[in-house]
């Protein structure tokens, strides 16, 4: 995990270079799960990313490729339904580009998946996975099976190791009422399939609400610091988020809509877009400790949900 810069001035004579960068290639998910907002109404058309358009993105991006210390591939969706996958992430090792990953539920990671995307170099696999039994997890990831997950996971890990590739495994809990007294068993089980040497990780983190976007599913915040209710967010200063279509979002809270209408990175250099006076004007509130004065930041819980996260 990057950690977080030291928070300055957002001054127009000192442009921000994101750390990481996001591109949602591919909008649209082959399960339903009760805590994401994919399925709310919006104006986005599912679908996947132009490929020239994606190109375009990674030319206005690679003279920043030594600054970019994360470039992931996923956004509000699932990458495996993007049939460029592979491509674009060889497309973007050949230019430069460091620490290439995806997010995954995994149920579509079949063979042909798994072998091209190990041999397109990629870096690290964030695999979701809810529970530690079919039932529990079939609950959460509706429309997936939970057999067919673990074994296409299982699978790639071994995959890994014979081949002996550089890519890493993080498996992810979502720590939730529905799931909390499988995290013993969960860990114990992963822990047994992937590998410390080779950097891999089992992490739980709580159920978040999506800043009230998702009803019923808020963060248990008994042991939360209240203290980061005002502070400025470091995701906003570190974080360059651009959507299937083009729109720069503010964050992973605005995926769904992008909704701050700071432009669209097919028609400007999105790093322009980052450093508009329209991204900065948010930034100048967040570090002014007006951060509730926002709609999107003003119930948000992500900053108070890292420090709960636990590794296994």
């Amino acid at each position: 995990m990057i950690a977080p810069l030291p928070l300055a001035t957002t001054e127009p004579t000192k442009p921000i270079i994101p750390r990481r960068v996001v591109i949602e290639t591919m909008f649209g998910c082959n399960a339903t799960c009760g805590m994401c907002v994919i399925n709310h109404p919006t104006r986005r058309k599912k679908g996947h990313m132009p490929m020239e358009s994606y190109r375009q993105l990674l030319e206005h991006l690679a003279p920043h490729c030594d600054t970019i210390e994360k470039f992931d591939l996923f956004g509000l969706g699932e990458p495996l339904l993007d049939p460029y996958l592979a491509e674009r992430i060889r497309l973007a090792k050949a230019m430069g580009f460091r620490n290439t990953a995806i997010s995954t539920n995994a149920h579509l990671l079949d063979a042909k998946r798994r072998n091209d995307l190990l041999n397109a170099g990629l870096d690290t696999v964030i695999c979701s996975i809810d529970g530690a039994t079919k039932a529990t997890h079939e609950a959460i990831r509706t429309r997936t099976n939970f057999e067919r997950v673990v074994n296409n996971v299982v699978a790639m890990v071994r995959e890994r190791d014979a081949g002996d590739f550089s890519t890493r495994f993080v498996i992810r809990f979502i720590r939730q009422p529905a799931n909390i007294t499988e995290w013993d068993a969960y860990r114990t089980f992963w822990g047994g399939i992937v590998s410390a040497s080779r950097r891999d990780l089992i992490l739980a983190y709580d159920i978040h609400d999506w800043s009230g976007q998702v009803k019923g599913r808020a963060t248990p915040m008994a042991l939360a610091d209240t203290a980061l209710d005002s502070a400025p967010c470091h995701h906003i200063f570190e974080k360059l988020v651009i959507l299937a279509d083009g729109s720069v979002a503010l964050c992973f809270e605005d995926i769904l809509e992008a909704q701050f209408g700071f432009g669209n990175a097919f028609e400007n250099d999105p790093i322009a877009i980052f450093n508009a006076p329209r991204f900065r004007k948010v930034r100048d509130l967040h570090l002014a400790g007006k951060r509730k004065s926002l709609n999107i930041c003003k119930d948000c819980k992500v900053l108070q949900n890292e420090t709960l996260q636990t590794e296994g």
